[in-house]
This record gives C-alpha cells, sequence and structure tokens, in this order.
C-alpha cells in the first residue's frame, strides 16, 4: 500500500517510555468517509466520457417499436414492485408507531414514491414506443465543451477531497505506552490534536461494536482464519466466535477527559493491552502505596507533605506587556490558574474609540489648515472627545482584566467585575464538575482561542469561559486538576480509615480490651508453676507408670500395701 496510507506513529516518547500498541480506523470507515465524493466522481467522469463520445439522453424514433416488457422494461417493472412494496411497509411502520414526517420538508415522502413511480412508467412507455434513455450516436459528440469541462473539473476537485480524507485517515492513532494512552488526530494543513491519559488515571476502557456490519466483517475474518488454518497457513487454531472486526473505544479517567477513538480496528486486543498495563501497574504501585501510608500514618504519624500543581501551565505574555496582561496567569502561592478573555478582542474593544479620536483628530487638523475653524478652538473641541475616547479605552480594558476565570485546586470561579465598580462571584467545587468541553472554529484555531463549557451538578449551572487562549489546553489543565483533586479525595479518604483504625486502638487499650505486655508476662509465670507443682508430677508418674512391664507393677503393689498393712499395725499396738 502506498506510503501515506500508513505512516508511522509520530510521537515523542518521555525518557524510559516504550511504544508497545497502537490501533488505527477501520478501512471501513474511511469508505463511509469518501463514499460521496466517490459516487460524484463516478457520476461526473461517466456522464462527461458519455457525453464526448455522443451519448444523449431520452433520444426518441431512434428505434423500432418493442413489445412492452423487453428485458430492460422487466428491470424498471421490477423497481416499480420493489417501490410499492417498500412504500405500504413504510405507511404501515409509520401508523404503527404513529411518526409523523419531519417538519424539515415541505413536503410528504408520498410525493416521492408517486413521482419516482411514475417517472418509470413513462420510461417504459417510452421505450416501447421506439425511444431511448440512453443512446449513442457519434455525430452528437460534444467533445470538451464548457459542460464538460466543468464535470472533470468536479471529478478532480472530488479526488481530492478523497485523497487529504484518506491522508486525514490514515493519520489517527490510539497509542499504548507504558505510562500514558494517547490519542493522536493529524488533520493535515489545519490541526494536530494530541490527548493522553496516564495509566495510573484510567478508570475504565469501554468497547462499543453493536453495528451488523461489524459483526459480518468479524465473521469473514473468521471464516478467513479457519479457510487458512485447514489449509495448514496458520498455525494457531481460530478462536470459536468472531472477533469484533472494528468499533467505539472509550477510554475514561478519573476526571471527565474522554478519550473516545471511533471506528478502530481489532478493538479488543487494544482493550485487553490497555487493561493489562493497568492490572500490572495497580500491581505494583498499590500495595507499596498502601504500606508507605500506614508506615507514615499509623507507626511513624509523619505530617502530610505539601501536594504539589498537578500541571505546569505556562504563562504567555501579551504582545504589549504594559497594555495586555499575562493569560494565563500562575499564582505559585495560591496554586491557581487565572485566564480572561484573548487579547484580540481587548484591541477590538478598543479600536472603535481609538479610531474615533484619531479621525476626529484628522478632521479638526485639517479644518484649522482650512481656516474653516480657529486653531484654538479645534484644540478646545478635540480635548473632550480625546477625554472621552480615553476614558472608554481605560473603561474596557478595566472591564477586560476583570473578567478573570480562575482554577484552584479544589474549585473554579468565574469573576465579572465591572470598572471601577462591584464584583459578581460564581463557583463550583471541583467535585460538582460533570463535563468539560471545547468549542474551537476554524478560524478560532488560526487565531488561538476558543470557549469551554464546564457542566456542574448541585446548583451550580453551567460555567463557560468565553474566548479564552489555547480552548483545548484550558480543557485539559481543567481535567489534569480534577483528576487530582480526585486523587487526593481518595487518599485523604484512605488515611482517615487508617485514622480511624488507630484512635479505635487507643480507646481499646483504654478499657483494657488489649494485653498489656507486664501483665501478660506475670499471667504466663504463675500458669506455669501452677502446671509445674500440680499437673507436672502426675503426668510423669502416668508416664512412668506406662513404660514399667506389667510383673514389676504387680510387685510393687503387693510391696505397697505390706508397706500400708504394717503401718496399721504399728499405729494400734500402742493402743493396745
Amino acid at each position: 500500500m502506498l506510503r501515506f496510507v500508513t505512516p508511522d506513529v509520530d510521537l515523542e516518547l518521555d525518557e524510559g517510555e516504550q511504544l508497545l500498541y497502537y490501533a488505527r480506523r477501520h478501512w471501513i470507515l474511511l469508505l463511509q468517509r469518501i463514499i460521496i465524493p466517490l459516487i460524484i466522481t463516478a457520476l461526473t467522469l461517466g456522464l462527461a466520457i458519455y457525453r464526448v463520445i455522443g451519448g444523449q439522453f431520452f433520444a426518441g424514433d431512434v428505434g423500432a417499436s418493442r413489445t412492452l416488457f423487453d428485458f430492460t422494461n422487466l428491470f424498471y417493472t421490477a423497481l416499480i414492485v420493489a417501490l410499492l412494496f417498500y412504500w405500504s411497509r413504510r405507511e404501515r411502520n409509520a401508523a404503527k408507531n404513529k411518526k409523523k414526517p419531519p417538519r424539515w420538508l415541505p413536503f410528504s415522502f408520498d410525493w416521492l414514491f408517486i413521482s419516482g413511480i411514475a417517472l418509470l412508467v413513462i420510461v417504459i412507455y417510452f421505450r416501447s414506443q421506439g425511444g431511448r434513455v440512453f443512446y449513442i450516436d457519434p455525430a452528437y459528440a460534444t467533445g470538451f465543451d464548457i459542460l464538460n469541462i466543468l464535470l472533470f473539473l468536479t471529478a478532480v476537485v472530488m479526488i481530492g477531497i478523497m485523497l487529504y480524507t484518506t491522508v486525514d485517515w490514515a493519520n489517527d492513532f490510539l497509542v499504548l505506552t507504558n505510562t500514558r494512552v494517547i490519542y493522536d488526530d493529524t488533520q493535515l494543513l489545519v490541526r494536530r490534536v494530541k490527548q493522553e491519559i496516564l495509566i495510573e488515571n484510567i478508570q475504565q476502557v469501554s468497547l462499543s461494536a453493536d453495528s451488523y456490519v461489524a459483526y459480518f466483517l468479524g465473521q469473514m475474518a473468521l471464516w478467513r482464519d479457519q479457510l487458512r488454518y485447514s489449509l495448514g497457513w496458520l498455525k494457531d487454531a481460530p478462536p470459536d466466535k468472531p472477533a469484533v472486526a472494528y468499533g467505539k473505544l472509550v477510554v475514561g479517567s478519573l476526571s471527565m477527559r474522554k478519550l473516545v477513538f471511533d471506528g478502530a480496528a481489532k478493538p479488543t486486543v487494544m482493550q485487553q493491552k490497555i487493561n493489562a498495563e493497568i492490572g500490572k501497574l495497580r500491581k505494583q504501585s498499590e500495595p507499596e502505596l498502601l504500606r508507605q501510608i500506614i508506615e507514615d500514618q499509623v507507626y511513624g504519624v509523619k505530617p502530610q507533605k505539601k501536594a504539589q500543581a498537578p500541571i505546569h501551565v505556562v504563562e504567555h505574555p501579551g504582545p504589549l506587556p504594559w497594555l495586555f496582561a499575562t493569560n494565563p496567569e500562575i499564582n505559585a502561592e495560591k496554586e491557581e490558574v487565572t485566564w480572561r478573555p484573548y487579547w484580540i478582542f481587548l484591541a477590538l474593544a478598543m479600536l472603535r474609540p481609538f479610531a474615533i479620536l484619531v479621525v476626529t483628530g484628522i478632521l479638526l487638523v485639517i479644518a484649522a489648515q482650512l481656516q474653516l475653524l480657529p486653531g484654538s478652538w479645534a484644540a478646545l473641541i478635540w480635548l473632550p472627545i480625546m477625554l472621552v475616547c480615553m476614558g472608554r479605552i481605560i473603561w474596557v480594558r478595566e472591564e477586560h482584566e476583570h473578567d478573570k476565570y480562575i482554577l484552584q485546586r479544589d474549585k473554579i470561579v468565574d469573576v465579572d467585575k465591572r470598572p471601577f465598580g462591584p464584583e459578581s462571584t460564581r463557583s463550583a467545587q471541583l467535585d460538582r464538575i460533570q463535563d468539560v468541553s471545547f468549542d474551537v472554529g476554524f478560524i478560532e484555531s488560526i487565531l488561538g482561542y476558543g470557549d469551554v463549557f464546564i457542566e456542574t451538578g448541585g446548583g451550580g449551572g453551567k460555567f463557560t469561559f468565553r474566548h479564552v487562549p489555547d480552548a483545548r489546553n484550558v480543557a485539559t489543565t481543567i481535567n489534569d486538576y480534577l483528576t487530582d483533586f480526585k486523587k487526593r479525595e481518595k487518599e485523604r479518604s484512605q488515611k482517615d480509615a487508617l485514622t480511624l483504625l488507630r484512635e479505635y486502638h487507643v480507646v481499646q487499650e483504654r478499657h483494657g480490651e488489649l494485653a498489656n505486655n507486664q501483665n501478660l508476662e506475670t499471667v504466663v509465670a504463675t500458669k506455669l508453676a501452677e502446671y509445674t507443682q500440680n499437673e507436672l508430677p502426675n503426668q510423669i508418674e502416668r508416664e512412668v507408670a506406662n513404660r514399667v512391664p506389667m510383673h514389676v507393677r504387680r510387685q510393687i503393689s503387693m510391696a505397697l500395701r505390706r508397706s500400708a498393712l504394717r503401718s496399721r499395725a504399728a499405729r494400734r499396738r500402742p493402743e493396745a
């Protein structure tokens, strides 16, 4: 295949980062994008060539009369029957589902079917009378007239659109490395979009493939692999079920950011590889993180380290620093980022009073030169105009400088302050954010600004950051802060759980539910002494008795009995 159809991934990797896998768009998506230009190209080229060789449409009396139903007319009749069948089924389904025709259509679909059927009936009758719908006569060859030139130019434009679409299709990648997932979309001569999510911040990877085309393509690929395996051309046996040929991959993060890669080829492979990297990272990092938290918070009781800013935003000074403020502006102490509307809107707002000031001054100078107005009067007239215009310029600049969009570590703030007047502020916590999107048109992408829309829950409403510089980076920064906020919330909940366990341990010690080491040693020594005095001799006697032979035990027993009898007799004699 041509090189521009299968380009390599052009990606700058960090130190120690490795490219593991990348997914591309399926060819069916390219076919869907170029099908209309392809049809237009075929029609325009075919029509131009047909006219060049003398082709005509609906030529009458160029042949003998035919029967009403020849082969071509039978084909047109079959089309009429198909239209009638589809029309009846559509009416039945519309009546069943109670669907109404779309409002934008000035007439109902019934007129389309009636017109098509009537046209086919006319064509059948026209052909039966000796007419021809398509007829070639070299005498009517047009050559390259204006119409044919326009048709050829249209075909060339459509071919250019198809080539551009093909290059754009070929430069879309979903890349997996050992640290991140990257969506890389290069639009030739327009822009390059690159979005990424760290592996540690990925929440889920979902796959959607519910179209019949995707199912049939997967089934065809399975049949092909089964045939190759039966012929011995494939070593590994194919699976029992067809794989998903193409589908939509959605990579979700801790924040609202999502990487959506539609029409991905072999999406299940990419999904499995991403999940494998997530599992590998969690096996390595989570146990060590928990151990470190326990060591620091339970045993070491170390103070919590101050969190660092989740991202590094680059400040961009205005074209005239004394007139245009830095945008964005970073406050390192408060760890917040402030955006203002793009400087070009301030320049446009100041252009009108500045133009009035300059034009008025020129007119007054001309009037003074032509002696239509004394110079002193011209100066007196221009002075209040100058004061009003300069006041308007200062007013516009103050209004622009105090229209701020602030992103902090735990919330977003929309500040709208009137010049030298009151201030209105809206804010919402980061955990209330439900969606972050941006809108950048063609002109906005060239000039470098756009709008960012933030949907919040809990009555916060919708926040709109209008005309901010590099709207895509603003949305990415908000998502990064949101990701960092949720990670800190997760760590805070873990530390709260550990604090609860530590306090529970203290309460157990206070109520004597936990054994004291000194008391435990005393109890063990007492039990050991009792065992040595009471239980141990009896146990030794039983062990010895079990090991002595039977006849020896009888002799000992008899000797003990005799000794007992003698003792009794000796005690009785003194009494007698």
